[in-house]
């Protein structure tokens, strides 16, 4: 059992893990097929650390959630501002699918939990939903790398000259669905106001 805190995946896996590294959980396991590794104790390792990590993020969430309210209450403050209420709507409306999602989303990874725990999301729901997608992202990237090692490697290394340009694109098709669905909800107003006035000039 010792022996496995001197491989490199194990290494590997709570780097993964830590920085929700899709070409390091491949990493991992291609290391683990190269140390002769188990695996089950790779996905085993990739899972824990990534849901343990999630959780921790989630508490502190809570956490701050508490100290924010006891402070705003004392001085007679509304807790949320309505943006927050907003995003917090959003991922809560979502709230299953998008703890499935947000490991797959860059940059989502860590602040996904922590806004959920500053919401109305319940920790155990939360814990055994994120358990199976923890299992699913350490699934996913961790046997790739054991199966198909070198060649998933050399796939990744030509991938990450162009995954800025995608992400990039993955951003504006977003940016871009936000502004049209803003200017719809605008024009919307707009005409029910419209069929507002029309209406009092009628009566």
């Amino acid at each position: 059992m010792l022996s496995l805190f001197s491989t490199h995946y194990f290494w590997l896996a709570l780097g993964a893990s830590s920085l929700n590294s899709a070409v390091l959980a491949v990493a991992a396991g291609f290391a683990a097929k190269t140390d002769d590794g188990l695996l089950v104790v790779l996905l085993l390792l990739l899972t824990i650390a990534s849901q343990v990590l999630s959780c921790l993020y989630f508490l502190a969430g809570r956490g701050v959630e508490l100290l924010v309210h006891r402070l705003l209450d004392q001085h007679h403050l509304h807790p949320q501002s309505h943006r927050f209420k907003a995003v917090t709507g959003y991922i809560e409306r979502y709230q299953k699918r998008y703890i499935f999602m947000y490991r797959f989303i860059p940059g989502m990874r860590f602040i996904s939990p922590y806004i959920m725990g500053m919401g109305t999301a319940r920790f155990w729901p939360f814990f055994f939903i994120d358990w199976l997608a923890a299992l699913v992202w350490a699934s996913a990237f961790g046997v790739v790398g054991y199966l198909f090692g070198a060649a998933a490697m050399h796939v990744i290394d030509d991938f990450a000259g162009y995954d800025t340009y995608l992400f990039a694109g993955i951003a504006g098709l977003v940016l871009l669905y936000i502004g049209v669905k803003h200017l719809y909800q605008r024009r919307q107003r707009r005409l029910a106001a419209a069929a507002r006035a029309s209406d009092l000039d009628r009566v």
